[in-house]
């Protein structure tokens, strides 16, 4: 509560809040019959007030006055002391110092500070790796060659070696239960392979962004690179001993067939127009479509061809331009209604925008694919508008 008046929150806010504290009781099922709990601290997993309290209660100890070398960087309840030092003593005179305003802190919000999962690690360049021991309360700890910090392990060069290791060895026996899953034969359709051999990938890659440059080394990608190369395999439901350039051609085999079907299809002509090529669709680097731009690439949705279609509406001219069909290239390219939105956009991507190569545009950069997703759900929220009114003016 503290907190929130330090911010200045409403009275009526604060107020809502002590009686989101008061009198909370756990109800639950037993063997047993019903029981109840009387809560006086922790957050119910799922919580939406809880984390943000948190984050509220938890600002001061990142506002904490400390020495300018020191910079506290906190994610959840962990919380890490970055300290910039030239010599030990150093290190330790303003570890000392952060330590006693960070402990006087957690005492005057009630918490405790879990010393024994306290750690530390000197990342250095010097060619000798030093150790420093830090005393933490009652306890000291001996700073390690690396430690585990949200789940990357951070060493003394950063070189992430230990990172990289820890993954591969976590990504194989992963692999290796989900083999069991997908046998060559009779196993799971190539789809549910993929989905599967993500949880792979998702090990592998996690926290990449930190770490990306340690597999420019030799030995960390012949540590990383079988793992993926397995995985791709059982997706492939390929031998071992296939290679993974074979792999790759195979999937580029596969892609110039769904090609040769995509234009010969006699449906979703719309898609093709402005998709004519599915392997610079499928290799993109960015972009998801959503509810709105799905409509727009598909031409399914509220356009009056559409519904006429299904006898949805009587007629499947748009009702501002006479004799014109109302579909998505009609709406989205054509109908003076949405020429706010247009004109607009085509600001945005400094362009005019034309069915030939509103894709091109799309796969142009992610602000271009946001632009035109944007575009995309104005224009159909303001359709889906205009639609209700012309029905409800009509009844």
């Amino acid at each position: 509560m503290q907190a929130l008046d330090e911010k200045n929150v409403p009275a009526y806010l604060r107020r809502l809040v002590v009686s989101y504290f008061t009198d909370r009781v756990l109800k639950y099922d037993t063997k047993n019959g019903p029981k109840e709990y009387d809560v006086t601290g922790g957050v119910p997993q799922g919580s939406v007030l809880g984390p943000l309290l948190w984050n509220i209660m938890y600002d001061g100890l990142l506002r904490l006055n400390l020495p300018r070398c020191v910079k506290l960087v906190a994610y959840a309840d962990d919380v890490a002391a970055v300290i910039v030092a030239k010599h030990l003593d150093e290190i330790q005179h303003l570890f000392d110092i952060t330590f006693k305003q960070i402990n006087q802190w957690m005492d005057s919000v009630n918490l405790q500070l879990a010393k024994q999962k306290t750690e530390a690690v000197l990342i250095t360049s010097r060619k000798k790796i030093e150790t420093i021991t830090l005393k933490v309360g009652d306890q000291e700890i001996t700073s390690q060659p690396h430690i585990r910090y949200l789940g990357v392990k951070l060493d003394a060069r950063l070189n992430f070696k230990q990172q990289v290791e820890h993954v591969c060895t976590k990504a194989s026996a992963v692999r290796a239960s989900l083999a069991r899953l997908m046998p060559n034969v009779g196993g799971p359709k190539q789809s549910r392979r993929l989905l599967l051999s993500s949880v792979v990938t998702s090990v592998l890659t996690y926290g990449i962004s930190i770490w990306a440059d340690a597999l420019e080394t030799q030995d960390s990608w012949r540590k990383a690179g079988p793992i993926y190369r397995m995985s791709a395999l059982r997706v492939a439901s390929a031998f071992r001993t296939v290679s993974e350039e074979a792999v790759i051609e195979e999937r580029q085999k596969s892609i110039a067939r769904w090609q040769r079907q995509w234009d010969a299809a006699e449906k979703g002509r719309w898609t093709h127009y402005l998709i004519p090529r599915i392997d610079v669709w499928l290799n993109r680097s960015h972009g998801e479509v959503n509810f709105y731009l799905t409509q727009m690439l598909s031409g399914h949705g509220c356009f009056r061809e559409y519904l006429h279609r299904f006898k949805h509406d009587n007629s499947p001219e748009c009702p501002s331009c006479p004799g014109v069909i109302e579909n998505a290239k009609h709406v989205f390219f054509e109908c003076p209604r949405f020429y706010p939105q247009r004109d607009q956009l085509e600001n945005v991507l400094q362009q005019s925008i034309q069915p030939e190569t509103i894709v091109e545009a799309m796969l142009s950069s992610k602000a271009s694919w946001n632009a035109i997703s944007t575009f995309a759900t104005e224009v159909l929220i303001d359709l889906r508008s205009i639609e209700r009114k012309r029905a409800s003016d009509n009844n």
